[in-house]
């Protein structure tokens, strides 16, 4: 039967023999090829544990100090999420995540704090209460609880009149508050006071306090000498100078691998004591006032507020990578005196271009350059390490000395993260703490692609035209191939 109710069996036979039904079989096969080879790969990498962090700045990933934590813990660590069921915050459980991937010794669970305020009880101080979203870390008898709100840092728009999340800060006070938890002993810094020092700024303090530092007030007029705990003497801004007993005493702090970091500025010259203990370590305060001559190393219209070069060093490094600038307004020079001891290693850390100038008229009327100026470029801060040998040991004194007493202006600090994480890294350069020396919030901050009007209109002509000529030809192409199939 050939037919059957006008239905050709010979036809539809033949159709199957036809150049068309094998093209279009082989399409249609290979189409089914890659659909599987699709399915496969993807049923694979779905077992394999790997991830890549494709973010901008690497948000999820972790630095190279968090690891080194991880990997020398010796204790388990448990960290506690105060979430309610299913309004946990996901960019938080992600990183906490690789922590726990990163080490057996770090459990993550969540709870409720609502339903279950006994568990998180304890946990509570000076009758505060816990908000959800915040983190516990514990280890022993010890615990660090992280405030929601400091998981996130905030900058206000001066412009906008609001505020706006800046920067994500889940590793860094994750991180700070495993090494609070499984230290033996915590860092204390000693403020000197006595002689019209600027108070530490509160964001200053507060961030401090995160990096695990107790910050306590040294008064060396009452007290014998510099406690032996200290692990930094930090000296903001004096505006008087120290009494001979008083350098004697510093003096002697340092000579004993003391650590210290000075703010310090000397235009009036009635710092004598202060004076003589720098030059001791190398480095003296040249009383002259810097102007920045290259207009991009200044604030716009003020070449007296100095965004200056940051060096090779530990402690700028996390800065540079992490696209911070430090902004020191109305600056002096740090000379680097040629008659030193050999065992003293300077290093500029913050310094201006050559095409700066420092005025020597402090009386001047003009910024201008005029004669008797000298020329730069001008150290505004350095790192000094003073390394003996004695008693079959290396004994090391380190500094840092910075002329600008501007630098944590407690509305600078506010505005400029720079600076405060100067001031956190020269601590830790101090400390040897390398493992929180580069631990810094990551940007959320959105960048915006900037293109010339020559710019947009090639990437308008190849979208608009170019794309869509591409298609048609290739459209056109196939079809008259098929047509003569």
């Amino acid at each position: 039967m050939k037919k059957f109710l006008g239905f050709n069996f010979k036809s539809v036979k033949e159709s199957f023999k036809s150049k068309k039904f094998k093209y279009g079989g082989y399409a249609t096969l290979m189409v089914a090829v890659v659909i599987a080879i699709a399915i496969i790969i993807n049923l694979i990498v779905d077992q394999i544990p790997w991830e890549l962090d494709l973010t901008q700045n690497q948000m999820y990933s972790l630095s190279e100090q968090t690891t080194k934590v991880l990997d020398n813990l010796k204790q388990d660590v448990k960290i506690i999420g105060l979430y309610e069921a299913g309004k946990e915050d996901k960019r938080v459980l992600e990183i906490i995540e690789r922590y726990q991937k990163r080490s057996k010794r770090i459990s993550f669970t969540t709870v409720d704090p609502e339903r279950y305020p006994q568990l998180v009880a304890k946990y509570e101080k000076d009758g505060g209460s816990l908000s959800t979203g915040s983190l516990i870390v514990e280890s022993g008898d010890k615990f660090k609880v992280i405030d929601r709100y400091d998981l996130v840092n905030y900058s206000y728009n001066q412009y906008s009149g609001q505020w706006y999340a800046q920067s994500l800060a889940v590793e860094q006070r994750l991180t700070g508050a495993i090494l609070y938890v499984t230290a033996e002993e915590l860092p204390v810094v000693y403020m000197l006071i006595g002689h019209g020092e600027d108070s530490i700024p509160y964001d200053v303090r507060k961030q401090l306090e995160l990096e695990n530092y107790t910050i306590e007030d040294l008064n060396l007029v009452t007290q014998d000498s510099v406690p032996e705990k200290a692990h930094a003497l930090v000296v903001l801004s004096p505006k008087r100078d120290i009494t001979k007993e008083e350098e004697e005493k510093i003096r002697k702090y340092l000579e004993n691998q003391g650590r210290a970091i000075f703010f310090i500025q000397n235009l009036n010259g009635e710092l004598p004591n202060f004076e003589s203990l720098l030059k001791s370590y190398g480095v003296a305060l040249q009383r002259v006032v810097v102007v920045e001559g290259d207009a991009n190393m200044h604030y716009p219209g003020n070449p007296l507020y100095i965004i200056p070069n940051m060096e090779s060093h530990s402690i700028l490094s996390p800065l540079k990578s992490g696209q911070m600038y430090v902004f020191a307004p109305q600056s002096q020079s740090i000379e680097v005196l040629e008659m030193k001891r050999r065992t003293l290693e300077i290093e500029p850390l913050l310094v201006t271009s050559d095409k700066a100038w420092a005025k020597t008229n402090l009386e001047a009327t003009t910024i201008e350059k005029e004669e008797g100026d000298l020329e730069g470029p001008f150290n505004i801060a350095v790192a000094i390490t003073d390394k003996i040998y004695e008693d079959n040991e290396t004994k090391e004194t380190r500094l840092v000395v910075v002329a600008n007493t501007n630098l944590l202006n407690s509305q600078l600090v506010s505005q400029v993260p720079g600076n405060v994480n100067f001031l956190l890294n020269s601590l830790n350069w101090l400390q040897d703490r390398e493992e929180s020396i580069s631990i810094r919030p990551k940007s959320l901050t959105v960048s915006r692609l900037r293109i010339s009007a020559y710019q947009q209109l090639i990437f308008s002509g190849i979208v608009v035209i170019l794309i869509p000529l591409i298609v048609l030809v290739s459209g056109l192409t196939v079809w008259l191939r098929r047509r003569h199939l």
